[in-house]
């Protein structure tokens, strides 16, 4: 008498391995847009429609930005104008980088999306930089314009 598990082929389970390997260059795809795709989401949002009051929750932060309204709506203005153009850019150039690369093999493809990681992260951090250099040269850290004369 024969059992069950002679008759069940346990490898017509496991999926293919070229299935896999397409899944991966995917999510190798999809990491390399990621970042700049939120950039650009974020962009349009505080561009947009920024949060209208200093929060601790939503908005681009930083401690100059929140010391006054005006600065806060400058500073989401700026931080929307900044990411919008640099998340653009940047989803622009890692589609082109993703279709150039999608024809290298798997270790070749993840070695570039991980270096293409790696300097949109950079341009990122430099972009939230140089938000916070412009809104310190705009503003005090009491929130006052540096242009302006007002009185202590």
């Amino acid at each position: 008498m024969e059992t069950a598990t002679n008759e069940l082929d346990l490898g017509a389970l496991l999926p293919s391995v070229g299935s896999v390997l397409g899944l991966i260059k995917i999510l190798l795809v999809l990491a390399m847009l990621a970042g700049p795709l939120l950039q650009l989401g974020f962009g349009l949002l505080y561009w947009f429609k920024p949060p209208q009051e200093a929060n601790y929750g939503l908005g681009y932060r930083f401690w100059w930005g929140m010391s006054s309204l005006d600065a806060w709506k400058f500073t989401q203005l700026l931080a929307g104008k900044v990411f919008t153009v640099m998340g653009g850019a940047l989803t622009l150039i890692a589609i082109v980088v993703s279709i150039i690369i999608g024809g290298l093999e798997l270790e070749d493809m993840a070695n570039w999306a991980a270096i293409c990681v790696l300097i949109e992260l950079v341009l990122i951090g430099l972009g939230c930089l140089a938000i916070n250099i412009l809104v310190m040269l705009k503003f005090d850290k009491d929130g006052y314009r540096r242009d302006e004369e007002y009185e202590e």
